[in-house]
């Protein structure tokens, strides 16, 4: 498995371990920042698949970065920890140090697998969601048509294709254009 990662510590050692074991590991290490606000805009600019954030950061700035990035879903988040944290504060991946490799592959490969899936099924309920709203709009006008013009459910539907096929438009784009039409109908009589 492969990614982009950025690697965020105020300890410079930290930082070139964590970078020399991922790249050889092979994965791409896209930055190593030291302070909170340039790593938030590498994050926002580089666009990358793993973030990889001190705790400490700033003072104690690292959980709050992490927080943003995962609210935003800007990417997968590791965050580095000297000790156990409690169980109401782990709400993602976090990894306790001192930094290994045979520690941070595995924690690496299971937040970038994990970020991976989440990502596809965020992209499924986008999809399902504007296709249950099309089926609204779609089924809305057909009730309009069918209303209007006294026609059966299919021949409202058969209608709705007619249109978009005769205009080049999807199905939901043909509704809501017959169902403009039918407004301004309405209002001018």
């Amino acid at each position: 498995m492969s990614g982009k990662v950025i690697v965020a510590s105020a300890v410079s050692a930290e930082r070139k371990l964590i970078a020399d074991i991922l790249r050889r590991a092979g994965f791409q290490v896209m930055a190593e920042t030291s302070d909170a606000s340039h790593t938030l805009r590498r994050i926002r600019s580089l666009y990358c698949d793993l973030i990889i954030i001190d705790k400490g950061l700033d003072g104690g700035k690292g959980s709050k970065l992490a927080e943003i990035v995962t609210q935003d879903q800007l990417a997968a988040v590791i965050l580095l920890v000297d000790n156990d944290i409690s169980h109401l504060d782990r709400k993602g991946h976090y990894l306790i140090k001192p930094v290994s490799s045979e520690k941070i592959i595995p924690a690496v490969e299971s937040a970038l697998w994990y970020w991976k899936r989440e990502s596809e099924l965020r992209a499924r309920i986008r999809k399902l969601e504007e296709k249950l709203e099309t089926r609204i709009v779609i089924d809305k006008v057909k009730g309009l048509l069918m209303d209007v013009n006294g026609w059966s459910e299919s021949e409202a539907h058969h209608f709705i294709q007619k249109e978009a096929m005769n205009h080049s438009l999807s199905l939901r784009q043909a509704a809501l254009l017959i169902a403009e039409r039918l407004a301004d109908a309405k209002r001018k009589s």
